[in-house]
């Protein structure tokens, strides 16, 4: 019986085991013997503290030695066709299925390689929740895109092995049986017997165990945000056809609001980048510290400033004009961020900019539960902000819960 590993030795996981474990998975089924996937290895802590965001800052995302992002990608096929003066149509959704069901065949196969070695691992399953920022952090090109994240390494646990529903819940023969009252409490009695999942009912303060998945875990609310995000993402990568779904390109300055919040004992403030009224960026940062932000209180609004350097890099600066007419900038607002924040407020803004209907991006926002206190405030105080510009009518997100963040 198999496990889920989330906690790790500091023993590093050899290339050369690695390449064995990947050569072994890649002869895995596949359609038209095509390969239809890519795998990202993510070693560098720089490069895992990017990525964490996208999988809501769980612990084993940066502890665990191997981060391993398994993509549906038609790139290198297309390439090849283009290359072979072949025509390829792969720019649509079957391709992408194709892909994904490719993608999740290696990884599990590469699953059961890795365990059997004795590596230990957890299949993430944020990975389509964010991932527009997964497909940026990690550079994908067009007609490729994340399916499933795990974090891989050697065990310094030993879990036991989760719940299953017996075999006859889920095995049907010759034909799809439906399910009777009395079928679903035959089912479901282990499992809702068991006391941590008795208590998880308690805590959460529901009547039953399928209320917590369906108020709390896995909420239509969040559920609808997130499908939103992951349709937009398809898109953007070139597996949706939809020419008049584009982002609204940024201007050079825009517009902004300041909302000010408290964060537990911390003064915070929002910069609130709004296009024709609606918000479009999000910034946030301390208040009145000798590393934060310093704004008069008089102030309420301003613009923000994108810079081009250089490097090619983007730097963001708020400019208002104070009291005596004159403009003050504030250069380098990234700069005066904690980075965890930093990249969930670019994840945040980059919802607002594909045009998520703002209820939608309260829920989806609320919806977050981190395992830090100060970061639960600040996502609190973030949808806060936000909710100023829901009209009066709009939907009161307030009571929004937490999405899982990892398939057991």
């Amino acid at each position: 019986m198999r496990a889920t590993v989330r906690k790790y030795t500091s023993a590093p996981v050899s290339e050369e085991l690695l390449n064995t474990l990947f050569e072994q998975a890649s002869h895995t089924q596949t359609m038209g013997n095509l390969q239809l996937y890519s795998v990202i290895v993510t070693r560098d802590e720089e490069m895992k503290e990017k990525l964490a965001p996208a999988h809501f800052c769980q612990p084993m995302v940066t502890q665990a030695p191997v981060l391993l992002t398994f993509c549906a990608d038609f790139r290198r096929t297309t390439d090849w066709a283009l290359n072979r003066q072949a025509n390829p149509g792969y720019d649509n959704l079957l391709s992408y299925q194709n892909a994904a069901t490719d993608a999740l065949l290696f990884c599990q196969r590469f699953c059961d390689l890795a365990e059997a070695e004795g590596l230990g691992l957890c299949f993430l399953g944020t990975t389509v929740y964010n991932p527009q920022l997964i497909i940026d952090t990690l550079r994908l090109p067009q007609l490729t895109f994340p399916v499933a994240t795990i974090t891989l390494g050697w065990p310094a646990e030993s879990p036991k092995v989760s719940d299953r529903l017996p075999l006859e819940a889920i095995v049907h023969h010759e034909i799809y049986a439906g399910y009777t009252p009395d079928s679903i409490d035959k089912f479901y009695a282990y499992k809702e017997s068991l006391p941590e999942n008795r208590n998880f009912v308690e805590i959460n303060g529901k009547d039953t165990l399928a209320q917590v998945f369906t108020d709390i875990r896995y909420t239509a609310e969040a559920n609808e945000a997130m499908s939103v995000t992951l349709e937009e993402a398809l898109r953007r990568q070139g597996f949706i056809a939809c020419p008049d779904v584009k982002k609204t390109p940024r201007p050079e300055s825009l517009e902004c609001d300041i909302v000010r919040f408290q964060n537990k004992k911390d003064r915070w403030v929002a910069f609130v980048g709004l296009l024709n009224g609606r918000p479009y960026e999000i910034f946030t940062g301390i208040l009145d510290d000798d590393e934060g932000i310093m704004i008069p209180k008089s102030v309420s609004n301003g613009c923000i400033l994108r810079r081009e350097l250089k490097d090619g890099m983007r730097r963001y600066d708020f400019q208002f004009t104070n009291k005596r007419g004159y403009k003050i900038t504030i250069e380098g607002l990234s700069e005066r961020f904690n980075p965890e924040y930093w990249n969930y407020a670019k994840l945040i803004s980059g919802i607002l900019r594909y045009g998520m209907p703002l209820e939608n991006v309260i829920a989806l926002i609320s919806s977050l539960q981190l395992d830090s206190d100060n970061m639960n405030t600040w996502v609190s105080g973030v949808a806060k902000a936000l909710k100023r510009y829901v009209n009066a009518t709009g939907a009161d997100q307030e009571n929004m819960h937490h999405t899982d963040e990892i398939d057991d």
